[in-house]
This record gives C-alpha cells, structure tokens and sequence, in this order.
C-alpha cells in the first residue's frame, strides 16, 4: 500500500499536552468533512464545522517531502527529518484527517524506526493498535465513535455544548476559536479564558506555533 502524503516538517508541537515538544508531522492528504477547497466551505459546514475555519492545507501531494510512499519510505523520511542519532523521537499523523490512511503497518514502520506514534484525528474514524497518543477534536455534526483517547481538544464555538466531549478522555483542552482580526481573535481568547475558570476540568489550549511562527 502506498500512502498519500501532503508534507512532512520537523516543527514543536504547538497545542495540548505535548505543547512545545519536537515532533516530525506527517500531514497525510485527504478529510472526509470538508473538501478543503474555499468555494466548499459553506456546503461542507454540514458535515463538519471545520469547514468554517479550517486553514490547512491538505489537498494533494506537493507539500515539502510530500508524494506518495510506502510506509518504509515515510518512515525513512521521517527519520532524516530528526536532527538527534538517538534518544525518543515523536511522529505525529495528521491531516486532514489521518485515519483515512493510518493503518497498522504505517505505525509498525515508525515504531520500528524508534518513533513513538501520535494522532490528531476528529474521531470518525478507526484509529489502530499501537498508537502511543491520540488526540482527538470533534468537529460536530460529525460524532466522534468511541475508541480509546488520551486528550481531547475542542474548540469553544457558539452554538457547541463542549460539555458532550469532557467524557471522551482524561485531559480536556479548550482552545478559541482563531481569527486574522486582533479584536476578534482576543475576544474569543477572553471566552475561552472564563469558561476554562468556570469548568476547572478543562484547560487552556493555545495555538503557540502561530503565536512564535512555526508551521
């Protein structure tokens, strides 16, 4: 099997637990919530409500290091993308939505190359033994199936009850909703900041690769 990969970047992970620890990202190609072209994004809110603010770009293979490859090859590239001979390195599969491709012998492949294997996922879809982290940020109307996750990371939105999310793992991060205008972007932070200190079992998540310029 061959895997269809956007990019592949050495970067910090800039949200939840993991917040400021280097990872390679894998951006694996293709969501099935929305299409990630702009003419769609009202059509596909119906589906998934990243379709309203989702700035990533996951359409094809022409990233950096991006193609399509067998699971050997992705983990070959990964590891020359991790600038340490030794010692723990983290992958982290993204999207899109990753469980779209993410199978068993994709996993093995890194974990055989001395990567510890972790998942950003909206929860759809099947996510496989041997994953040593899951994150995973529902994107209602789409239920997220019940699996096993270690943080959830949700995104405080009008019209959401995040509250149906707070079962779904141990850790909980609430992260506002991002905005280009200043105005805005700190006035949904202000939300996010008071309900965090209203419902003490969640926890300020923020987007810290944005704030310092990482991809």
């Amino acid at each position: 099997m061959t895997y269809a990969v956007k990019e592949m970047f050495y970067t910090l992970q800039g949200e939840g637990a993991h917040a400021g620890t280097p990872a390679v990202f894998v951006r694996l190609a293709g969501c099935n919530l929305w299409s990630g072209r702009e003419a769609d994004r009202e059509r596909d809110a119906a589906k998934g409500t990243c379709a309203r603010w989702c700035d990533t770009d996951f359409r094809g293979t022409d990233g950096a290091h991006g193609g399509r490859c067998t699971a050997s090859d992705l983990a070959r590239t990964a590891v020359s993308l991790w600038p340490a001979p030794s010692g723990v390195r983290t992958a982290v599969l993204t999207g899109g939505e990753p469980t779209l491709q993410l199978d068993a012998p994709l996993v093995d492949a890194l974990v055989d190359v001395g990567f510890r294997v972790h998942v950003e996922t909206n929860g759809t879809g099947h996510v496989p033994s041997g994953v040593h982290w899951v994150t995973v940020s529902p994107k209602p109307p789409a239920a997220p199936r019940l699996q096993r996750y270690d943080e959830v990371k949700a995104v405080l939105c009008d019209g959401h009850n995040v509250e149906q999310w707070a079962h779904l793992a141990p850790l909980c991060y609430l992260q506002p909703l991002w905005s280009a205008d200043d105005a805005t972007r700190s006035e949904n932070l202000q939300r996010c900041i008071r309900y965090v200190m209203e419902h003490p079992h969640w926890r300020l998540s923020l987007q810290t690769h944005k704030m310092i310029g990482l991809p």
